[in-house]
């Protein structure tokens, strides 16, 4: 909520008389440029304001129950907070808003044969993302019970990313150093990795093309590229493509990645 000209001047001055000895004057001129610039950002707060109330509006107007409504109300997910339902709408709100107790940043539904799947995560201020903790899920997945449509089952998913392991061998340039081919290499395949939207699937081709589309690669040979999520015992291909059942993944410790000279590629 945007706060008066008033309060907004009479936080600069505090903060400007602890590192500053300026005239004491209620007229004095730097007072009127605490002002002028109070003003201007108590108009920039109102039209802030303004925007929020126009996109939450625009959010409350998506139909309820679809799979944008559900997604939508994960983002809205505040943890540590109880919903408090309204007699008079029929609807359960929070009473305090919190924007720092949203902790839900990415999300994505999908529905099963009996269920809907909520798949959510978090991310830093870098954009990684990382699951929630168990306490941060057993809340999310309360929440969900309390705002889902009666007959309804839902099941909440955030775990950590699947695990991808590569082996691979690229042949490159002479012109080029295999250093420097290597290191672009593995620049390449986290690029890809960072690139594909959460709860997207993993194409095999699509990362051999970020592979050869880095400077000095002639070709790559791919012997294996497999995958394996939180609880299942080994790998599996990938094959043409694969879904990530964490909707994010990493790249096994283990993986392996050679590069040799196109000189030395078998015929």
């Amino acid at each position: 909520m945007a706060r008066t000209i008033s309060e907004i001047q009479q936080e600069m001055v505090a903060r400007i008389a602890e590192r500053l000895s300026l005239s004491a004057s209620a007229v004095a001129e730097w007072r009127l440029w605490t002002f002028v610039v109070a003003g201007a950002i108590h108009a920039f707060e109102v039209v802030m304001d303004a925007f929020r109330a126009e996109v939450e509006d625009a959010a409350d107007k998506i139909t309820p129950g679809t799979l944008r409504w559900y997604a939508e109300q994960a983002r809205r997910f505040q943890n540590g907070y109880n919903l408090t339902y309204d007699p008079e709408t029929a609807q359960l709100y929070y009473e305090q808003d919190d924007p720092d107790a949203r902790i839900v940043t990415v999300v994505a539904v999908s529905e099963g044969e009996k269920e809907l799947f909520v798949k959510v995560a978090k991310t830093d201020a870098e954009g990684h993302i990382s699951p929630l903790t168990g306490d941060e899920l057993y809340n999310f997945a309360a929440y969900l019970d309390a705002i889902k449509f009666a007959g309804i089952e839902t099941t909440a998913i955030s775990t950590t990313a699947d695990s991808v392991r590569y082996r691979m061998t690229g042949y490159h340039d002479p012109v080029y150093s295999a250093t420097a081919v290597r290191e672009g290499v593995l620049a390449a395949l986290d690029t890809y990795r960072d690139s594909i939207g959460f709860d997207s699937r993993l194409y095999s081709q699509q990362l051999i093309g970020a592979v050869l589309a880095t400077p000095g690669v002639v070709t790559v040979d791919v012997a294996s590229l497999e995958r394996k999520a939180t609880g299942m015992e080994d790998y599996v291909e990938v094959g043409v493509a694969d879904d990530l059942h964490a909707g994010y993944f990493a790249y096994a410790s283990d993986s392996s990645l050679e590069v040799l000279s196109a000189a030395q590629m078998p015929l």
